[in-house]
């Protein structure tokens, strides 16, 4: 219909399948209205909550969206002020008044009929905007028609792809978008790609059930000559950057997480883009608990992932739970952190973890100064621990009279290279964890292991103090 060159396209849109805009292609029309609402308290009932569907023969709008929850800054006042995304939709099934401002007045009277805004509450901004193309329906005649008009615009040097572009509803995320585009490229200039020929827009069921790892190292030469085709390229391709991870692996209680603000202040200010991971292996049930909102956002700004842990094993073995499951995709940096490090420790300013890891990157640890273990555990020790170092070291030395290590202490943190980790074999680390998790002797095991912990991650027994940072500024 948008082709005035092309008039024989027309028909092809031509056919009143419900939509408002009378088409062939069905799709939903919506009305989105934006709501401001000043002060922070939002209902209890939607602490946490996302969105709210409601059923239309009750209430003008169908889904309501608490926009702020999503961050304190999509408001003008973060913190000060709430949000809310409003969704109507229109069609001949479904009409609605054609005055913005009755409209206006059914949204906020359904609002605060249904709880979404409290009696009272001092709404600063409210806007609207009718998008005539909100949501591509799905129909039983769907594919016949939108590759017919595909050949037909194709003809002309038209692809049309992404959400309505291709009109396809199950591949129209944001994700899928762009793997159409991309998609359409590969199909231009190779042919397709190792998915297929436009896989997201020909089999959206394939891809839906796929993953798709992104090829960092692709060569767009050795690409055009596999698909017979002589292109050349003038310039590098832009790639993706590969960016360094950390990973900070704690252990908690109900200890508060603003710990985590610290964290994420180290690594944004890493002179190298670094991404990273709180791993919380949280007992005391915390990790079932629901959060309130602003606690929700926090974990999402400083990426944290909450992971139920039993309450009943020690701190050592989050850690090993954690090298045992992760031990083929540990990042380059792991950081084994306890519950109770102080505010004001180095290890969570900007330069002293990158500092430590200039002057020793395999291995540091944070605490007090490294202490003997005690003549009374070295006989355990020697049974139980040493041959699980000699197989993780792959050495056949004896048991050394003295082991200096950082012990039991509650504010002991450490930091060490993927690489040494994984010099010592998984079957080693999983022996651990299952040591320090029996019920009978795990928690003398764990001890014994906090003595003795740097020397499966490649340090000798006696621990240097250069390698042991103060918490203290």
């Amino acid at each position: 219909r948008s082709l005035p060159d092309e008039p024989h396209l027309a028909p092809m849109a031509d056919g009143d399948n419900g939509a408002a805009d009378h088409s062939r292609f069905k799709h939903q029309t919506c009305n989105v209205f934006g709501v401001g609402i000043e002060g922070d308290q939002i209902p209890e009932a939607l602490n946490g909550v996302h969105w709210v569907y409601f059923p239309e023969d009750e209430y003008i709008f169908y889904r309501v969206t608490v926009l702020s929850n999503f961050s304190p800054q999509m408001v003008a006042k973060p913190f000060q002020q709430w949000s809310l995304l409003v969704e109507v939709s229109e069609s001949k099934h479904h009409p609605v008044p054609r005055s913005r401002a009755k409209l206006r007045a059914l949204v906020k009277e359904g609002l605060v009929k249904s709880g979404m805004l409290p009696e009272g509450a001092k709404v600063v901004a409210m806007w609207d905007k009718r998008l005539e193309y909100g949501y591509p329906v799905p129909y039983v005649e769907r594919n016949m028609h939108v590759h017919e008009a595909d050949r037909a615009l194709r003809s002309l040097g038209i692809w049309s792809r992404g959400r309505f572009g291709s009109w396809k509803y199950e591949v129209g995320n944001q994700d899928h978008s762009c793997f159409l585009g991309i998609d359409a490229v590969d199909s231009m200039l190779f042919g397709g790609s190792a998915a297929g020929r436009e896989a997201t827009f020909n089999v959206p069921n394939k891809v839906n059930v796929q993953y798709r790892k992104y090829d960092f190292d692709f060569d767009p030469a050795a690409l055009a000559r596999d698909a017979g085709r002589q292109h050349t390229f003038g310039k590098p391709p832009r790639r993706l950057q590969r960016l360094p991870q950390w990973d900070w692996v704690a252990h908690r209680c109900k200890e508060h997480d603003v710990w985590t603000d610290a964290v994420r202040k180290v690594m944004v200010a890493l002179p190298r883009p670094t991404k990273w991971l709180i791993h919380s292996y949280e007992g005391c049930g915390a990790a079932e608990i629901k959060r309130p909102m602003p606690e929700m956002l926090r974990e999402g700004l400083n990426h944290l992932d909450r992971i139920p842990f039993d309450s009943a094993l020690p701190q050592i073995a989050a850690w090993l739970r954690h090298i045992s499951a992760h031990y083929a995709k540990l990042p380059p940096v792991v950081v084994f952190v306890p519950p109770n490090v102080p505010a004001a420790s180095p290890l969570l300013a900007a330069d002293g973890l990158s500092g430590a890891l200039v002057a020793a990157k395999d291995f540091g640890a944070w605490g007090r100064h490294p202490t003997d273990m005690p003549r009374s555990m070295r006989d355990d020790f020697c049974a139980k621990l040493w041959p699980l170092v000699q197989q993780g070291r792959r050495s056949h030395r004896p048991c050394p009279e003295r082991v200096v290590g950082m012990g039991p202490t509650a504010t002991a943190a450490y930091y060490a290279s993927a690489q040494a980790v994984r010099a010592v074999p998984l079957t080693v680390w999983q022996a651990l964890l299952a040591a320090v998790s029996d019920k009978s002797t795990g928690a003398a095991t764990a001890t014994m292991l906090s003595y003795s912990m740097h020397i499966f991650f490649g340090e000798k027994a006696m621990l240097k103090p250069g390698l042991v940072h103060s918490h203290q500024s």
